[in-house]
């Protein structure tokens, strides 16, 4: 399937300051790369949609959504549903 097109506007800066900071602290890039572009079993999430980046994001919080390990559940715990939010906003636009 081709990428999806990113959200037409460049987004709220107070916001994604905030979603990269988090991003930052829970290393996502450990995994998903810097960019956000996924390596082996860890998929892209760069440009995903911001809907269903935040449901994968909230399943794996509340253990509903289960990965090739637990790692993802582990890290979300922590996250706040307004964060979640947040972070959805943040990788939904990475260009």
């Amino acid at each position: 399937m081709p990428k999806p097109k990113p959200p037409a506007d460049a987004g709220d800066p107070a916001r994604l300051q905030r979603a990269q900071a988090l991003a930052a602290q829970l290393h996502c890039n450990s995994c998903h790369n810097l960019d956000f572009s996924g390596k082996e079993n860890v998929p892209r999430i760069a440009n995903q949609r911001e809907d269903y980046l935040a449901k994968t994001l909230a399943e794996y919080k509340d253990n509903s959504r289960h990965g090739y390990d637990g790692s993802m559940a582990d890290v979300m715990q922590p996250v706040t549903p307004e964060q979640i939010a947040d972070l959805a906003y943040y990788i939904a636009r990475l260009r």
